[in-house]
């Protein structure tokens, strides 16, 4: 993983680097992370020759982004989150703490963070196959949809045009096994098909958005099992969905 102290520039909305820092070891609660012996004399000397430790908390042309990148001989993933510009150094260690606005919730976005560092290892390594998600819990099936997001951002459009899916009702007890089970029918391990309602309704009636063709023919077997299983509020709002934006089949 790697720090990155970055100055923006709002107006053209460019970020350039100031220091890069490589990171390993850390822990974090609700108000900082810590990433342990990630400094030396040198370093410090570096950092204070371009008064990174004398900016003010307060000025926004600053921040810090923490990275991670990660790749096999076919792939490579990149994810990232930020920080405002308000860390110091004790001994070897970075401390960088949260700039509490009301509105983030840092620890639950670094939880999230490295929940999809791990799974993407394991996905990179093989370690991921078909319904990997199933078993997973509700938290880490949202990771997981977030690392499918970014994959079909940066993926090129596959040539291969899918018209017809078939959903095993076995594998929807809820909402997000219903995005996690249409997006890899779609695209494979790791595929995407939204991650919302709203989401979900764009990647079916657009076909440049996922390699789909309109209306996408759905065949929803084992439909009573899901419905037992699924939020009852909820199970016919989706039926919805899908019957007004596919052509939904259920057996």
């Amino acid at each position: 993983m790697k720090i990155e102290f970055v100055k923006h520039n709002h107006e053209n909305e460019i970020d350039t680097v100031l220091y890069s820092l490589n990171v390993n070891q850390y822990q974090y609660d609700q108000e900082k992370i810590i990433f342990h012996n990630c400094l030396n004399p040198k370093i410090i000397i570096e950092m204070e020759a371009l008064k990174l430790f004398t900016r003010t908390k307060k000025d926004y042309l600053f921040g810090l982004y923490l990275s991670c990148h990660q790749e096999n001989i076919h792939e490579k993933i990149s994810d990232q989150i930020y920080f405002s510009f308000d860390f110091a150094y004790q001994n070897n260690d970075l401390i960088i703490f949260y700039s509490f606005d009301g509105e983030a919730d840092t620890e639950l976005e670094l939880n999230e963070f490295f929940k999809r560092k791990e799974l993407i290892y394991k996905y990179l390594n093989g370690e991921c196959g078909q319904k990997y998600w199933f078993a997973l819990s509700d938290f880490e099936k949202k990771c997981w949809l977030d690392i499918a997001h970014l994959r079909a951002q940066l993926a090129q459009m596959d040539d291969h045009i899918v018209k017809e899916i078939i959903l095993d009702g076995t594998y929807i007890e809820s909402e997000l096994d219903l995005y996690c089970h249409i997006g890899e029918e779609i695209g494979g391990v790791l595929g995407y098909m939204g991650c919302n309602s709203a989401a979900l309704r764009d990647c079916l009636t657009d076909d440049e958005i996922r390699p789909t063709q309109y209306p996408l023919r759905i065949i929803w077997k084992n439909f009573e099992y899901s419905k037992q299983k699924f939020n009852q509020d909820h199970i016919q709002y989706f039926i919805d969905l899908l019957s007004q934006n596919a052509d939904l089949k259920i057996y």
